[in-house]
This record gives structure tokens, sequence and C-alpha cells, in this order.
């Protein structure tokens, strides 16, 4: 049941971060570089819900590789707009929230199999 719900939710993420990223801004933040926070919150949240799903190291890892070409491309894709620009350090922020999400999904793994281990006869 909460496998579902995080891949929707996932989905639902992925689908956020690539209208979000396309559609003309009406503003500037109000906080410079509070944008970068946006960025590394929402592929930090990409990466942490389909991780929920697919929980192997390896299956995590193309994950995390995939997510963080997807900021890549999300990237390149303004760049192309008349609209939007291309920046590096968003680049960078998108990479960290995965970065970041992997770690703490490879923490919260092994503590819950140390604890399932334990109840185990």
């Amino acid at each position: 049941m909460h496998t579902t719900l995080f891949r929707l939710v996932g989905i639902a993420i992925v689908i956020a971060i690539w209208i979000l990223s396309l559609i003309p801004l009406s503003g500037t933040p109000p906080v410079p570089g509070s944008d970068k926070t946006h960025h590394l919150l929402a592929y930090f949240a990409c990466l942490f819900c389909w991780a929920q799903v697919y929980r192997l190291p390896l299956s995590r890892l193309k994950l995390a590789i995939g997510f963080i070409l997807m900021g890549a491309l999300v990237e390149c894709a303004q760049g192309l707009t008349s609209y939007r620009f291309f920046e590096w350090l968003d680049m960078v922020a998108n990479a960290a929230g995965v970065i970041i999400a992997w770690l703490v999904v490879t923490v919260q793994l092994s503590l819950q199999r140390r604890l399932s281990s334990r109840r185990a006869p």
C-alpha cells in the first residue's frame, strides 16, 4: 500500500518539477538564493519517494544518477526557452538534494533492516 502511495507521489513530483521548471516566472524569489532551497527540496523529495519503491542499493544508485541527469536536462531545457535561463548553481542544488536523499534513505533502510532483524526469532 505505501509503495503505491510513494510511486504516485513520486510521479507527481517529477511532473511538477518539469512543469514548474518550464513555465514562465512572474517574478524573482523574495529572498536571493532561496530558489536553490526549492531545487534542493524538490529533488530530495523526488529521490526519497522513489527510493521507498526501489529499495535495492543498485536501484537507488540508478535512480540517483537518473535524477541528477534529469536536473541537468531541465536546466538545459530552461536555457532553450526565451523566458527562463540555464544556471549551474541550480544543477548543483538539484544534485545536492538527490545526494542528501540518497544518504538519508540509505541510513533509513539500514536502520529498518537492523530493527527487523532484532524482531525476528
